[in-house]
């Protein structure tokens, strides 16, 4: 029982004492009637004296004192009342030793023995239960209470009709604490029912419990924290686990849905490092178009790979955006960009639209936002390499295969003695390693020597291969007779020259014309023309063809001398010889002069190697195309060798000669730009007239076989 509740209770029984006093008062016998009492009555002879002898003032002093004490220790310091009470006993008259009588006699040995008369005092005060009874008063009134506990709860003052004293003050710290049980008695942290550790339970750690004095708004924004944090970490063991660009690109994009809670995502990137342009890889909560892309001129793809921080897609809408990156914005509902990037690489963009609940994006999503970006380019590289590596295992695998395959095939054809075995052979190869449906092959006409004919097909009849004819001077040869390689014509419905050859029915079945020259000793000895295939081709079907075709030149080259088809190829300036001497022959009666002019390109080994057998094709033959250009009908050219070219100029003499080559690489040098772009390329020019320079033949050859 705590303090204020004994002096309350102290005031309850003040005030039922006070109630009761005004009735008991009257029937209560006065001190000297009491006294007048003690010295009538006689005590009994078998009485012990002590019974009867009155307690002196010393013990009442004593019991006071007794009193008081027990008082103050019970109900604590109380403050006295303002002022001494003043009692009227001016109603009680003096008392003297004579007014007692017989009392103050037969106390005498009091004087002689007090400490042994003291204790048997107090011995029959205990044996008794009521010493000290008071003497009833003629009318029935109450009896005197017992002296005993109820005397310690009174108060000394209880008896008088006064209003009752202000209770004291208690202490402040208890009364801090009873308004702090009752605040939060109206106002409890959690429901009992909502208790993480009910009673009786053991936890370990209480981590769910509000302890902290910081504002709320603080809690949720640390929870929130840490939840992001939580999410941080599934996501980065869901996208480290990707071995494939799909699943990243798929696990990334649950994972920001998920967490951040917008309405979409889009992934710009390029899973090309040959290719820097961006494109939408990947898509959800919108759906893609082809139109979404973004290149490296662009202004957001420049601000994107300079960042290294979330940009508000606000900023760049405010901004004077050209039209095709603003509206690319809008379509993508683009709320925030993230940059893809690890270190100081870029890999791509995070496009990340309104959020779901209609919010507006917080620090902690920025933050978060950034730091799976962060995480994503790390994947990024790390399934890039992965990737790069398995192309080049299946890309190594392949040219294994290939490279066996070829040697096996060149093991084979070197048996061949026959052309008609070795052209079958070559076809079922075709058919079977390059899926080849349709297909012509053409060699060189051993009787003309300018022509080259069909000597097998599957598409064209027996009927028309006599029509069938390409010119060593025409332009798709010219395209095709400088090196090894793959030549597809992309409108070859609208070429001139096999709009010449084919009719339009013919022309229509044909689903493409591609041209795989045989070369043997820089010399086309023949081709084959594909006009379909089962499916199309790939790098690497390219080049198992190229393989194949030149190592089949050499076969078809002596298999065609062995059939007593070699002039040509004994003297592979046959044409070129003869017409020499033909225009020695002319100028000598005619007394005029003629020219021999040599172009030849420079290092085509090193341009094949830079710029590939494409362009070195297309560089060689806008060459041949522009020399032909400026030349008469009564002039001669001729193609004799690998980017080597001659021309033989009738009538004109060096300084005319000089003039028409002078034409030549002006009109060339207009379209080499195009061609090989900044690519520096150079070619020779010679040249020898006739009767200044020489007047023999043999001179010409060799400045043509030399250079």
């Amino acid at each position: 029982m705590g303090l204020l509740d004994r002096a309350e209770e102290i005031k309850k029984t003040s005030e039922t004492k006070v109630s009761q006093t005004p009735s008991a008062k009257k029937d209560t016998p006065s001190l000297l009637k009491k006294a007048e009492h003690f010295r009538d009555e006689d005590p009994s002879p078998g009485q012990n004296i002590t019974e009867s002898i009155p307690v002196s003032d010393t013990d009442s002093d004593w019991l006071d004192e007794a009193i008081s004490d027990s008082l103050a220790t019970e109900i604590g310091d109380l403050p006295s009342p303002d002022g001494e009470e003043e009692f009227d006993l001016s109603d009680i008259p003096e008392l003297t030793d004579s007014d007692f009588g017989d009392l103050s006699e037969s106390h005498d040995d009091w004087k002689e023995n007090p400490i042994s008369n003291l204790e048997d005092d107090l011995n029959s005060l205990h044996e008794e239960s009521n010493p000290y009874e008071p003497v009833a008063s003629d009318s029935d009134s109450e009896e005197e209470p017992e002296l005993g506990d109820d005397l310690i709860d009174r108060d000394y003052h209880d008896d008088l009709n006064e209003p009752d004293a202000p209770l004291p003050e208690v202490n402040l710290f208890d009364e801090w604490e009873n308004e702090a049980k009752k605040e939060a008695a109206k106002q409890p942290l959690r429901p009992a029912k909502e208790d993480p550790a009910p009673i009786g339970e053991e936890v370990l750690f209480d981590d769910e419990s509000d302890f902290g004095t910081a504002p709320m708004a603080y809690h949720l924004a640390s929870k929130k924290r840490i939840e992001n944090y939580q999410a941080i970490f599934e996501i980065t063991k869901e996208i480290a686990s990707s071995k494939e660009f799909s699943d990243f690109f798929e696990n990334l994009v649950y994972s920001l849905i998920g967490q951040v809670g917008c309405h979409s995502v889009v992934i710009l990137t390029s899973t090309n490092p040959k290719n820097t342009k961006w494109e939408a890889v990947a898509a959800q909560g919108i759906t893609s178009k082809d139109a979404w892309y973004l290149s490296p001129g662009d202004e957001i793809y420049s601000r994107i790979s300079d960042s290294e921080t979330v940009i508000y897609a606000g900023e760049f809408k405010s901004s004077r955006l050209p039209n095709r990156e603003l509206n690319l914005l809008n379509e993508m509902g683009s709320e925030i960009l993230v940059p893809i990037r690890h270190g100081e690489k870029c890999f791509g963009v995070l496009s990340l639209g309104k959020l779901i609940n209609g919010e507006e994006y917080i620090t902690d999503d920025l933050e978060f936002a950034k730091i799976v970006g962060d995480i994503a380019g790390s994947v990024f590289e790390r399934v890039s390499e992965f990737e790069s590596i398995n192309d080049d295992l299946v890309h190594a695998k392949e040219v294994i295969e290939i490279n066996e395959s070829v040697l096996q095939f060149v093991r084979d054809f070197s048996k061949v003695r026959k052309m008609d075995e070795a052209y079958d052979f070559l076809i079922d190869n075709i058919k079977n390693k390059l899926g080849v449906k349709q297909f012509s092959f053409l060699v060189l006409d051993s009787e003309t020597r300018s022509d080259y004919i069909v000597f097998g097909s599957n598409f064209i009849l027996p009927e028309r291969t006599k029509d069938f004819r390409l010119s060593k001077d025409s332009d798709i040869v010219g395209m095709v007779s400088n090196v090894s390689g793959v030549y597809k014509l992309e409108n070859f419905r609208e070429d001139a020259e096999l709009k010449s050859i084919f009719t339009n029915d013919e022309l229509g079945i044909m689903s493409e014309f591609t041209i795989l020259p045989i070369i043997n000793l820089n010399w086309l000895v023949g081709m084959v023309i594909i006009h379909s295939t089962g499916s199309a081709w790939t790098d690497t079907t390219r080049d198992v063809a190229v393989s194949m075709l030149e190592t089949s030149a050499p076969v078809f080259a002596n298999l065609l001398i062995l059939q007593e088809k070699e002039a040509l190829f004994r003297n592979p300036f046959n044409p070129l010889e003869s017409r020499i001497l033909a225009e020695m022959e002319k100028a000598s009666s005619l007394k005029a002069s003629f020219t021999v002019s040599l172009f030849k390109i420079q290092n085509v080994s090193r341009m094949i190697h830079l710029v590939g057998t494409g362009t070195f094709a297309r560089y060689a033959d806008t060459l041949r195309k522009t020399m032909m250009d400026h030349i008469s009908e009564l002039d001669f050219f001729t193609r004799v060798g690998q980017g080597k070219f001659v021309l033989v100029l009738h009538g004109k003499d060096k300084e005319e000669t000089d003039v028409v080559i002078k034409k030549i690489k002006s009109s060339f040098a207009k379209k080499e730009e195009t061609i090989i772009g900044n690519f520096r390329a150079s070619y020779r020019v010679l040249t020898l007239a006739y009767p200044h320079d020489t007047k023999d033949k043999n001179q010409f050859l060799e400045m043509v076989e030399e250079a």
